[in-house]
């Protein structure tokens, strides 16, 4: 059997592997690999990953049909439609009142045509990431409402800032800020002896998540989810986006999604959306401000008010859309 449709992103360098060629690696002797007990939680968590289950065929048909200019609407809406679940799920949403339109919309292809190919794929994946990982019942140690409110806000403000600052990466943004965690839930189920140490460790120490985590297993949440969604086949850009992003200056391929990401993630903790387990808010890489060209107050630091302004307006447009999206269940048909 050929290679998986995996690859690791390996920071910093941000080269991709193969599935095998990285089985290859953690099996090298340890002097080549690192110390040993590194080597095996990567080689663990490389597993866990590439045993996850891959996106649900509908949508991974979507997001391959929505990266080829020659698919047409009716092609995306018949593919979309024959999951009538899915289908349900995907106008409700598209329905909110975040959209704004004055008529309700009945069809996935009266919805493709006025909300456009994007941001229906965005509806299409919010909907089965959400499902896929959704809540965990009696999890006491993480808040899995909090999490995706600031995932979702930071998918939205991913979107916003990346057309009020006139960016090539519109169609990319919210997804990238949507699952810009997701890691963090591949821990939470897959390795959670580890992932309690990671939370108690990022709060008796103040430390930020992610460096707990390479603490702890020597490998961060952004690198985990990384490799997942490379293995959904979702565009390189959100794959790179989501391995840097809190080091968005080792980026190689997508610098200004990595930015504006990161930009994101930290101005939703600051607005006080949600939260993904840090104890504390995210410093602004060095780089930042001059890549997304932020305004700066008189001392030279980033002026996060204005920003903030924009956001607030924002997720007060899209308080039904985040309802919908958070806690599905409590919003009636």
């Amino acid at each position: 059997m050929g290679d998986l449709a995996v690859g690791v992103v390996d920071e910093p360098m941000g080269v991709a592997m193969t599935a095998t060629a990285y089985r290859e690696v953690t099996r090298a002797p340890i002097e080549v690999a690192g110390a040993a007990a590194d080597a095996e939680r990567i080689r663990r968590i490389a597993q866990s990953v590439l045993s996850l289950p891959t996106l649900p065929t509908v949508v991974a048909k979507v997001v391959e049909m929505v990266q080829d200019p020659r698919t047409s609407a009716q092609d995306l809406a018949r593919i979309i439609s024959a999951d009538q679940v899915l289908t349900a799920r995907v106008l409700k949403l598209a329905n909110s009142s975040y959209y704004g339109f004055p008529r309700k919309i009945g069809t996935i292809n009266l919805a493709i045509v006025l909300l456009g190919y994007e941001t229906v794929r965005d509806l299409v994946l919010s909907v089965s990431v959400i499902e896929r990982f959704g809540q965990s019942e009696g999890d006491l140690w993480f808040d899995y409402s909090l999490f995706w409110e600031h995932s979702v806000a930071t998918g939205i403000a991913c979107r916003l800032f990346s057309r009020l600052f006139q960016f090539q990466v519109v169609g990319e943004a919210f997804v990238a800020g949507l699952i810009h965690d997701i890691g963090k839930l591949v821990l939470n189920q897959y390795l959670r002896k580890e992932f309690r140490q990671i939370l108690r460790k990022a709060n008796s120490e103040n430390l930020l998540f992610y460096e707990a985590e390479e603490k702890v297993l020597g490998v961060s949440h952004g690198r985990i989810g990384a490799w997942m969604v490379e293995r959904w086949n979702l565009p390189k850009t959100i794959v790179e986006a989501l391995a840097f992003h809190h080091h968005p200056a080792n980026a190689f391929r997508s610098s200004q999604l990595c930015h504006l990401v990161h930009f994101c993630d930290a101005l939703v903790r600051r607005g006080g959306y949600g939260h993904s387990g840090d104890p504390c808010i995210p410093p602004l890489d060095p780089t930042t401000a001059d890549v997304l060209g932020l305004k700066k107050t008189d001392a030279g630091r980033v002026d996060f008010e204005p920003y903030l302004d924009e956001l607030h307006r924002e997720m007060e447009r899209a308080e039904s859309l985040v309802a919908m999206v958070v806690k599905p269940r409590e919003v009636p048909a």
